[in-house]
């Protein structure tokens, strides 16, 4: 993988030309499919986790990861294989059984990748002071700290929802809504806030609650749905930062 150059030359990064942000904007980020990819290391881990616990092999294999918040996952992992209330008596060790499993496959896949645009896009972000950024994902939290964490992006996300707990991508994003505006100490306005993802679940929940939606059709969901679902805008990728921060400036 190519090294992470996020973050270590700011001062160098140009702004834009013609773009200029006059209000604060909350930015609430899907991670998977929009942020990065690392092509099923989180079915391997988990696979790996359950046969070190449960002895339990193959336990991810049919498992539908893209519909479902890691919540989600855990009651159809608990239904299939009769867990019962012991899953969740064991969920820190899982965690860590998990965590751990998670680096190692992420670190062993030569595909594991941050999206194109992103580091420009983050970089900036990271200066300006208009802009606010947040995570919401599907993932449970020690996962998404660990997918962070491989890529160096955990200062530009230092609030967050996550999927341990969540039945829906909605109620990820009311949570990372209500966090974000805890820890940066701002009001924000439904216009205000834009969600970025790469699935109808990102935008639906957006439209929700009245936020703004942006689609990048660099996940597993085809373009033709994300059309569907009517996004305020939609992106093929974000490779283009000025044109992405257009859409924001002009609104």
């Amino acid at each position: 993988m190519e090294e992470n150059t996020l973050g270590k030359n700011r001062e160098n990064i140009l702004m834009p030309s013609g773009v200029v942000i006059n209000r604060k904007n909350l930015l609430i980020f899907d991670l998977d499919g929009t942020i990065i990819n690392v092509f099923g290391c989180g079915r391997k881990a988990l696979d790996t986790t359950m046969r070190i616990m449960y002895g339990i092999k193959g336990a991810g294999e049919k498992l539908d990861f893209s519909s479902s918040t890691d919540y989600g996952v855990f009651l159809r992992l608990i239904e299939q294989f009769n867990l019962n209330e012991i899953f969740f008596n064991r969920i820190e060790e899982f965690y860590s059984i998990y965590s751990k499993e998670l680096k190692e496959e992420i670190e062993k896949n030569a595909g594991s990748r941050l999206l194109p645009g992103l580091t420009e896009l983050l970089d900036y972000f990271f200066q300006e002071p208009s802009f606010y950024l947040a995570l919401a994902t599907g993932n449970m939290k020690v996962g998404a700290r660990t997918k962070l964490a491989h890529f160096g992006l955990e200062e530009y996300f230092p609030v967050g929802g996550f999927g341990d707990h969540a039945k829906s991508k909605k109620d990820v994003i009311s949570t990372t809504f209500q966090k974000a505006s805890e820890f940066y100490g701002e009001k924000f306005k439904n216009d205000e806030v834009f969600v970025i993802g790469d699935t109808t679940m990102d935008i639906d929940a957006a439209k929700n609650f009245e936020f703004h939606s942006i689609a990048v059709a660099t996940g597993f969901e085809e373009k033709e749905k994300l059309i569907q679902a009517n996004p305020d805008w939609l992106f093929d990728n974000i490779s283009s930062t000025s044109e992405f921060l257009k859409v924001i400036s002009n609104l």
